[in-house]
């Protein structure tokens, strides 16, 4: 352990506390292991986590990955009141299982987060993505707040036979795309929020084969991209308040083409401003 310089308090082999590691050893993780404060790993150190680790994180705690952390066969973090991952290098969890932090994560513009399978709930806000996400076979309960934002035109977002959901019509929205470079969604389902799309910036966008219901808004596209492609394919839109909405005449959408989907038994399908917005072979049931 002569690599480690600690902070505050001793490093012992099953404990990690406010710690910044040096060198480029591989540390290993597992349901001994302590996160208490700033947890850190920076760039060169990986962190390997035992198979199945369960680990109850202190409050306060934040753990930022500036290096990469790599959870190949389950990680549970789970906590009352811990700020959650700053991811700024990679990390990959398979069967990550999240409760109890203010923010899930926040990927920085050139961090990378990879999730395989999982279920993140009882989370205060709005986790943020200006780095990269990939995640298949989620379970994201956003509850009363925001659930995924990205803002800078840095953040690509890929999302794959998950579920998406929220307490809700009344609470936050699910995505918040205020400038984003790219979201794909397919395979998933989205309900409980206000708005499962709130747009007002995104350059490329991919729905596939997704069911969006429940929600006061389905999508309440109110700007995008001029450049960039914007699909809507094999999708439901049904029984929200309110499916597809432009806003007015006046809001700054690029061209969307909606084909072989399904808008209805919404309070109100459509409204549509711009002339940006192309529906082709809609289904009818």
């Amino acid at each position: 352990m002569k690599n480690i310089r600690i902070t505050t308090f001793a490093l012992l082999a099953s404990a990690v506390l406010p710690v910044s590691a040096q060198g480029a050893q591989a540390i290993t993780w597992n349901s001994s292991t302590v996160l208490k404060g700033e947890v850190t790993i920076p760039v060169g150190q990986s962190i390997t986590v035992a198979p199945n680790t369960k680990i109850v994180v202190k409050d306060g705690t934040r753990i930022t990955v500036n290096g990469t952390l790599n959870a190949p066969a389950g990680l549970s973090l789970t906590g009352k009141s811990w700020i959650g991952l700053v991811i700024t290098g990679s990390a990959v969890i398979s069967n990550f299982q999240e409760s109890g932090a203010s923010k899930s994560f926040q990927v920085g513009p050139n961090g990378s987060l990879t999730i395989n399978g999982g279920t993140v709930s009882g989370i205060g806000g709005a986790s943020e993505v200006e780095g990269t996400l990939v995640a298949d076979t989620l379970r994201y309960d956003k509850g009363d707040g925001g659930g995924i934002n990205s803002n800078n035109g840095t953040g690509s977002i890929a999302i794959s036979n998950s579920v998406l959901t929220g307490a809700g019509r009344s609470t936050g929205d699910f995505f918040g795309l205020y400038g984003a470079k790219s979201i794909s969604l397919s395979s998933s389902t989205m309900t409980g929020a206000h708005c499962a799309f709130h747009v007002l910036g995104v350059e490329n966008m991919k729905l596939d084969r997704d069911k969006i219901y429940g929600n006061s808004y389905g999508f309440m596209m109110y700007g995008s991209s001029n450049v960039g492609i914007k699909t809507i394919t094999n999708t439901k839109i049904q029984k929200n308040n309110f499916g597809f909405d432009e806003g007015s005449k006046s809001t700054q959408n690029g061209v969307i083409i909606i084909s072989h989907s399904l808008i209805s038994d919404n309070n109100q399908n459509l409204g549509l401003y711009t002339g940006k917005v192309k529906i082709t072979s809609p289904l009818s049931k």
